[in-house]
């Protein structure tokens, strides 16, 4: 018997448009440290977490293979390959932090029902962010005074962010943020039915990242009809990123069920 993970079934699973875990990514990111208007995120946030405002602004390129198969490397590498945006905070809950992300966006069907099932809010939208090209004269590599940029674009341009290199670092302070917490959300939709509302970290492991370039970021957000982004109101630009990064994730763990849908 094959072990369904998700829609659509068969006796083979391979309809499903996402098979189980683990998962891997390579990613190459744009982004932007920030902090917002902490009163504003309010509006946004659930009430159970609180934040001092501090954010990470994203666009990112990413290949990622499901469960080994890694044959779609070379047979379909459109089921690899999805450009996403999103917003992150540094929440606290119950004493600990962690990275939260109130809005995220994604190119691809299956990126998005991946998400949902991990707790990722995961919209469709179009990303773009600038391309490097090993032979392609003064895009060939990161280097100092190198301006990139991309943007999200949903029923208008969402996110807009350009950074400047200036130095190549070590680190990026994302990495202070904490676990990724999410919320793993179903409702019901009859009675006699229960809904799924619990908080989860993401687990990941055996994370790689490299050539971390940091320099001038400059960022716009705007708020769509659907997207109620007039809440992230940026007070300060820390700095922007460039960086590779790899990870593997091959679950989700529990930290406490949400009850009476206390958003």
């Amino acid at each position: 018997m094959i072990t369904l993970y998700t829609h659509p079934f068969s006796k083979s699973g391979n309809s499903q448009i996402v098979p189980p875990p683990p998962y891997y990514y390579g990613v190459e990111y744009l982004a932007a440290h920030v902090f917002f208007n902490k009163e504003k995120l309010k509006e946004i946030l659930p009430s159970f977490l609180d934040t001092d405002g501090e954010g990470w602004i994203y666009v990112a390129d990413f290949v990622t293979i499901s469960n080994d198969k890694w044959n779609l490397m070379y047979e379909d590498p459109s089921f690899t390959q999805y450009k996403e945006a999103a917003i992150g905070l540094k929440i606290y809950f119950e004493g600990k932090n962690y990275l939260y992300f109130p809005f995220m966006w994604v190119d691809k069907d299956w990126a998005l029902v991946r998400g949902w099932v991990n707790g990722y809010p995961k919209k469709i939208g179009t990303v773009y962010l600038t391309k490097l090209s090993k032979l392609l004269p003064d895009y060939n590599s990161r280097r100092e005074n190198l301006i990139l940029g991309g943007y999200l674009l949903r029923d208008s341009k969402l996110i807009d962010l350009k950074v400047t290199l200036r130095r190549k670092v070590t680190e990026i302070p994302l990495s202070k943020f904490g676990k990724t917490l999410t919320i793993r959300y179903f409702p019901k939709t009859g009675e006699n039915e229960q809904e799924v509302s619990e908080l989860v970290t993401v687990e990941k492991v055996d994370s790689k990242i490299d050539d971390i370039w940091e320099g001038d970021a400059e960022v716009q957000i705007k708020g769509g009809i659907n997207d109620e982004l007039q809440y992230f109101e940026i007070e300060k630009v820390m700095a922007g990123y460039s960086y590779d990064y790899y990870f593997k994730t091959v679950g989700t763990k529990l930290v406490k069920v949400i009850e009476n849908n206390s958003f």
